[in-house]
């Protein structure tokens, strides 16, 4: 399976919605880009647009993770792209 080698992340606020992207590099030369629509009811990623700590964004090469916050594993993130079918792999 691939492994995350890189991972940046942006936003969009037009309240009340808040549109956060995450671009993920794969070790394949593959890339996701993958919206956090689907976490907008999660309080844990409130957290990181309250506090704007969704940049500081770190990575291992099988997850992606903020610091005291949510982790999101290379398997939720192709499960994401099944669901919502928005990134490209």
């Amino acid at each position: 399976m691939a492994k995350i080698t890189y991972v940046s992340a942006d936003y969009e606020e037009t309240l009340p919605v808040f549109r956060a992207v995450l671009f993920v590099h794969l070790n394949n030369k593959g890339s996701i880009s993958i919206s956090l629509e689907s976490k907008s009811d999660d309080p844990a990623y409130d957290v990181l647009r309250d506090d704007k700590r969704l940049f500081a964004v770190k990575y291992d090469s099988d997850s992606i993770y903020w610091q005291d916050g949510p982790r999101l594993t290379l398997d939720e993130i192709m499960d994401m792209l099944r669901e919502d079918g928005d990134g490209n792999v």
